[in-house]
């Protein structure tokens, strides 16, 4: 998992794979992440950015902590999809 807070919206606004993302996940056990989010690569970066932020704002006044998130862009290894 990732947290949002781990992540910049030139994470998000580039298209092409970027193995930094993989080094920033961190494994949980199962049922430990809050969310799943799914990457699309033709998604408005912006569009999508602003929604992330504004879940994640609405998570942290609930639950008074970052929300973690199993997001595809980085927790799996885009070098190694195969193998992931």
């Amino acid at each position: 998992c990732v947290t949002l807070r781990d992540l910049k919206f030139e994470d998000i606004e580039c298209n092409t794979p970027n193995p930094r993302l993989h080094m920033c996940a961190k494994p949980v056990k199962l049922g430990h992440c809050d969310a799943f989010l799914s990457h699309s690569w033709r998604d408005d970066p912006g569009a999508k950015w602003e929604a992330m932020q504004a879940w994640r704002n609405e998570f942290y006044e609930l639950k008074g902590r970052e929300p973690r998130i199993w997001f595809d862009k980085c927790c799996i290894d885009q070098n190694n999809i195969e193998l992931d």
